[in-house]
């Protein structure tokens, strides 16, 4: 049972789960951290003659500076990627000023006294090392920042073959394809179903094998779950860690690389100077059309820097059978809970189609995209069941990492949508036409 956070409500024992979410999108790029509050706030369910309920703040860097991420106020810190786990990844690895210091501390002592940390995607590489292929050392600026990161809370290491950006990699015109999995997060234009529908089809919809040996998935009856993939790492658990520590899902047998289906190429940028030079104008063009913040530049100059032309690198990860989700157990008498998930069970998922090179006649750039999925399978009614396919997942992991007795996890439902999550259905599945909303989902 959880302490301490016994109500009642008309008679009956309602505990309360208390989660903060790591808010603190930089640089303009998104996370879809909005989903969390539409999965988690309000969320209630009974197991014997206890109501849970789950209640979601959003918490900013400056309010853990402040010392505001306490288990005294909160019984979990969930922390998205993109925008919010990879971007904090990146600058809290680039800092060495006191107050980056004082942040990693503050959440080290939140798990060292007992807190919950669930990690998605970037989130998951935010308080982790970084391990890369070919037993090398980090050596792009991407992989630094990330192994930098780590807060030194977490026995689990983060993996990548190869990690850059796209447009600054300095060895992309010889070598693109060392980009690595990046490749498969900036550069995706809109889906197509075989019923015509456009639709945000970014990544990979990954069947991820599943241990049961844990409460999560312990009665969950299929050995696969799709889970929504979009350029996390893989993971890596040490051969005699200190703690307690499980892998709850593994990527597949076979390769991204090696599939028809989710194969992708890499693409160089052959704009130069020119093309950086003129994507500021472009970018500048772009917020006065669409009546937007001039803070979006720098990212709105990335994505419209061109001119790119593919190539024939393949882009291979080397995930093969990794884990992708994991479980442990801070080696205090506090018990801290880590969960990590390099996929993101708040998207939408889909079934069936491949990824295709998009045509390469005309001028290229991010915003337009590369690679595009093609021939998926239509979409249920109102696209429910793709919408909240895993979102039972990520209730699950807060739940555990709130130290939710175990035979008390929240049930495995699917198709199901609360008037919180219809606001945000519409604008994030289905394409309007414009390059505004599909930079708005990248």
């Amino acid at each position: 049972m959880l302490p301490n956070r016994n109500k009642l409500i008309n008679g009956k024992r309602t505990q309360i789960v208390r989660v903060a979410i790591l808010w603190e999108e930089l640089l303009g790029w998104g996370s879809g951290k909005e989903y969390f509050p539409a999965i988690l706030d309000g969320y209630k369910w009974k197991c014997g003659d206890v109501i849970y309920e789950i209640s979601t703040s959003k918490i900013f860097d400056k309010d853990i500076i402040n010392g505001l991420l306490t288990t005294s106020r909160f019984h979990v810190l969930l922390a998205p990627g993109g925008g919010v786990g990879d971007v904090e990844a990146i600058v809290k690895g680039s800092s060495i000023r006191k107050k980056t210091q004082k942040w990693k501390k503050n959440i080290s002592d939140f798990i060292k006294d007992g807190g919950g940390y669930v990690g998605i995607c970037g989130g998951s590489a935010l308080i982790t090392g970084l391990t890369t292929g070919n037993k090398r050392k980090t050596r792009t600026f991407l992989e630094r920042r990330y192994d930098k990161s780590a807060i030194g809370v977490s026995c689990v290491t983060s993996y990548y073959n190869n990690l850059a950006f796209p447009l600054f990699y300095p060895f992309q015109n010889k070598y693109p394809e060392q980009i690595g999995a990046t490749a498969y997060v900036f550069s995706y234009a809109p889906g197509e179903t075989v019923d015509g529908a456009r639709i945000f089809a970014n990544g990979v919809p990954i069947d991820f094998k599943i241990s049961k040996d844990n409460p999560i998935f312990s009665d969950f009856p299929m050995d696969t779950e799709r889970i929504r993939w979009w350029g996390g790492p893989a993971l890596i658990v040490p051969k005699k860690p200190d703690r307690e520590v499980k892998v709850l899902a593994r990527y597949p047998e076979k390769e991204l690389s090696e599939d028809e289906t989710t194969k992708i190429f890499a693409w160089k940028y052959s704009g130069g100077i020119h093309g950086l030079i003129f994507s500021v104008f472009k970018g500048l063009k772009f917020i006065k059309a669409n009546k937007g913040s001039l803070r979006n530049l720098p990212l709105y100059s990335y994505f419209f820097a061109g001119d790119w032309k593919p190539s024939n690198k393949l882009i291979e990860l080397n995930f093969s059978n990794k884990a992708s989700m994991t479980a442990e157990i801070y080696p205090n008498k506090n018990n801290g809970r880590i969960i990590l998930c390099t996929g993101h069970p708040q998207y939408m998922i889909w079934w069936g189609g491949k990824i295709e090179e998009v045509n390469n006649t005309g001028f290229k750039c991010i915003a337009t995209g590369f690679h595009q999925w093609k021939q998926i399978v239509p979409l249920s009614k109102e696209a429910i069941d793709e919408f909240t396919h895993s979102w039972w997942i990520v209730r699950r992991m807060v739940a555990w990492a709130a130290k939710i007795s175990d035979k008390d996890m929240p049930p495995i439902i699917k198709g199901q949508l609360t008037e919180k999550s219809k606001k945000i259905l519409s604008s994030k599945i289905y394409w309007d036409g414009t390059i505004l909303h599909q930079i708005s989902n990248i």
